[in-house]
């Protein structure tokens, strides 16, 4: 009987075990976000233009490509516009000081969006921001049950043994990555992306299932959302700063299937915003430049297609900078 209450005892600390080894792990892990404002400070002497926004942005503007200027991506996956501001307002605290220009994102739901759901956590293990009134005691305490929670947990456990594995522990990315991009190349002032083309997800079911997940809900943020990017132009502009709101590239054929209306609004309060502040707005969104190769999927750009793109911004602002 001893032995037997002995192994239920043993068993019942597993559960236990698991937990702290994995809180363990989880805390002692980089990640992109802490990776990207680490480096973006690392090279506070140097960045002159700071690119913002989600992973349209992320993945779809090469900052090596800027060929006068040097320029850092601070984009991130799912990144909304308040955490662009406070991420870089707080850089500028912290010396970034020769900051001219700031692209800010604004594509298709950009202006809807505040939250990063649960994100909002995983950045702020990486850079210390918090949502608002967002409460992290849970994921402070544990990261496995309330941060990543289980699921991401073992997901990213997974992918780093998958990752050790393929590259024989000589990746210089420290950090999970999604599955495609390629994982032996460091970031590169801030940037990575896809250097392929995902075919199968070129078709209307795959463009109406992404921009479902897009889709402008019944409690927009739109109001809160503008509010808060106003005051980010004028603290910018009041520092000598030149904020240039961006539209990144996506597939022409997806773009069919994005809801006019939200469309209609978008450019209505970047059209008044852009003559409010005297702000030009670079739109890419449909532009014939781009083609099926040049994407990794229907709305993110690949390298090729970042190249591409961010050449386009160099030379546009290659003119602004004469005027």
């Amino acid at each position: 009987m001893k032995i037997f209450f002995k192994k239920i005892l043993i068993f019942s600390f597993l559960p236990l075990v698991i937990l702290l080894l994995f809180d363990f792990w989880l805390r002692g892990q980089d990640s992109v976000y802490e990776e990207k404002y680490e480096g973006l400070l690392s090279a506070k002497d140097s960045v002159q233009l700071l690119i913002l926004g989600n992973s349209h942005a992320t993945y779809g503007v090469d900052p090596t490509a800027f060929s006068t200027i040097y320029a850092y991506n601070l984009a991130n996956l799912s990144q909304t516009i308040y955490f662009d501001k406070r991420q870089t307002l707080r850089s500028i605290e912290q010396g970034v000081r020769r900051l001219e220009y700031v692209l800010i994102s604004v594509d298709y739901h950009s202006l809807f969006t505040e939250s990063q759901e649960n994100r909002d956590y995983w950045s702020w293990y990486g850079h210390g921001i918090a949502y608002k009134e967002k409460n992290y005691l849970l994921p402070a305490i544990s990261p496995f049950l309330w941060g990543y929670t289980p699921k991401v947990s073992f997901s990213l456990l997974s992918k780093t043994i998958r990752n050790h594995i393929r590259y024989q522990g000589e990746s210089d990315i420290h950090f999970n990555v999604e599955s495609d991009i390629d994982a032996s190349a460091p970031l590169q002032q801030g940037f990575i992306t896809f250097t392929e083309t995902d075919d199968d997800s070129f078709n209307e079911i795959s463009y109406r299932e992404r921009i479902e997940r897009y889709r402008e809900p019944v409690d927009s943020k739109r109001v809160e959302v503008l509010a808060d990017l106003e005051d980010f132009i004028v603290q910018l502009q009041s520092s000598g700063i030149t904020p240039i709101f961006f539209t990144s590239p996506t597939f022409h054929d997806y773009n069919q299937y994005l809801d006019r209306a939200t469309l209609h609004r978008n450019m209505n309060d970047i059209h008044r915003l852009s003559e409010k502040y005297g702000i030009e707005h670079w739109d890419y969104m449909d532009d014939h430049h781009f083609t099926k190769e040049d994407f990794y999927n229907s709305d993110h750009l690949n390298k090729r297609g970042a190249v591409k793109f961010s050449k386009l911004l160099s030379e546009r602002l290659d003119v602004l900078q004469l005027q």
